[in-house]
């Protein structure tokens, strides 16, 4: 079980204090490039004028959609990686832009999979226009972005292509194991590097591409980008459990009611409380569809995982992967923006958590919580 049970954590280094936000301001001084504001404004630029630019009927839903904002760090990382080989161009903004496409129209399709009627507080498109138009809506916006790749090259076409594939296979794993709590954990690994860190490693190659990079470093690109995903996920795994639903914008404890069992809920069953955590988790479903665990079993099930250690655990997994990442970099430390590529996992994780953690888990040990 690599990854997930380390014996003993890597000395996580005393990090500088976290931006407040990771605004394009900031992000512009951590990579030290002048003008990233810019790029990433052509970069949506690019996104609007390709959903709605021809006046197509599913243009208004997607393009509605797209701008519900996120943190764009896909579409920063193809943008970061053309600037190491001191490129911007109208390829960079395409590249960007298709990776880009590719989470909206995801989630698009994730939102229909999940029932949900908002994202990030504004309405779905199925809760809006409903659930064949979001199926249409989430296809034509992978189209677009397929299109966007060709425009750039044979060569990102097919990665995109193959990306694409490999989300889909992610997805597909997931909702196998949904309401398993026998899931193993390297299946769980398996379906995040489809499904997340797929198309982080993507958007990085596809800036070492447009940048012009040597073969070795659109590698060592794309292994960063596969090691920044897994990190990211397990991240966002642990915010589902621990996280303040008011800066989170959702309430805790989403996986486990539509039974999506992650790395910590799983660990946390191979432990001592896992007998009465795997009873909770098999219990009776709510409501007679049978999509999602009874609040209350939610509520006993976030207790005993929050109280089992397996929390920590899960954040010494992140930060091997986001060790991975920066060690994957290393050789680019004697640039401005190959020494904040490295230093960009501890600081994105670090400021996620001291963003969007509920506060009492930073004064009560995570291991008296249950």
């Amino acid at each position: 079980m690599v990854h997930a049970t380390p014996d003993r954590a890597p000395a996580r280094p005393a990090p500088a204090a976290p931006p407040a936000e990771l605004s394009t301001e900031v992000l512009s001084r951590i990579f030290g490039i002048d003008d990233l504001a810019d790029r990433l404004a052509a970069v949506d630029d690019k996104i609007t004028t390709t959903l709605g630019g021809d006046g197509a009927l599913l243009g208004p839903a997607s393009t509605r959609v797209a701008a519900t904002g996120g943190k764009r760090l896909r579409p920063l990382f193809t943008i970061v990686g053309a600037a190491l080989g001191g490129v911007f161009d109208e390829h960079a903004v395409s590249a960007a832009a298709a990776v880009e496409l590719v989470q909206v129209g995801s989630l698009v399709h994730d939102d229909i999979l999940d029932h949900a009627d908002t994202r990030r507080g504004r309405p779905t498109i199925n809760a809006v226009e409903g659930v064949d138009h979001a199926v249409l809506a989430g296809d034509y916006i992978l189209a677009r972005a397929a299109e966007l790749a060709a425009s750039v090259s044979r060569e990102a076409a097919a990665l995109l292509a193959a990306t694409l594939g490999n989300l889909c296979e992610g997805q597909v794993l997931e909702l196998r194991d949904t309401f398993d709590p026998d899931r193993s954990i390297e299946a769980h690994l398996a379906s995040i590097r489809g499904k997340t860190a797929a198309l982080f490693s993507c958007a990085c190659r596809l800036g070492a591409q447009v940048g012009g990079l040597s073969e070795r470093n659109e590698l060592a690109l794309t292994r960063y980008g596969e090691a920044f995903g897994m990190a990211f996920q397990v991240l966002d795994d642990v915010l589902d459990l621990i996280g303040d639903a008011g800066r989170l914008g959702k309430p805790t404890g989403n996986d486990i009611a539509s039974g999506v069992y992650t790395l910590p809920v799983l660990a946390a069953l191979h432990g001592p409380g896992g007998g009465d955590l795997r009873r909770l988790l098999t219990g009776p479903l709510a409501g007679d569809d049978g999509q999602g665990l009874r609040a209350a079993d939610v509520e006993g099930a976030l207790q005993l995982v929050r109280g089992s250690g397996s929390v920590p655990a899960a954040l010494q997994t992140m930060d091997r992967y986001s060790d991975d990442a920066r060690r994957a970099v290393a050789h680019l430390d004697q640039t401005t923006i190959g020494g904040a590529l490295a230093a960009f996992p501890r600081t994105y994780s670090t400021w996620a958590l001291e963003t969007f953690m509920d506060t009492r888990f930073l004064e009560v040990p995570l291991t008296a919580m249950g």
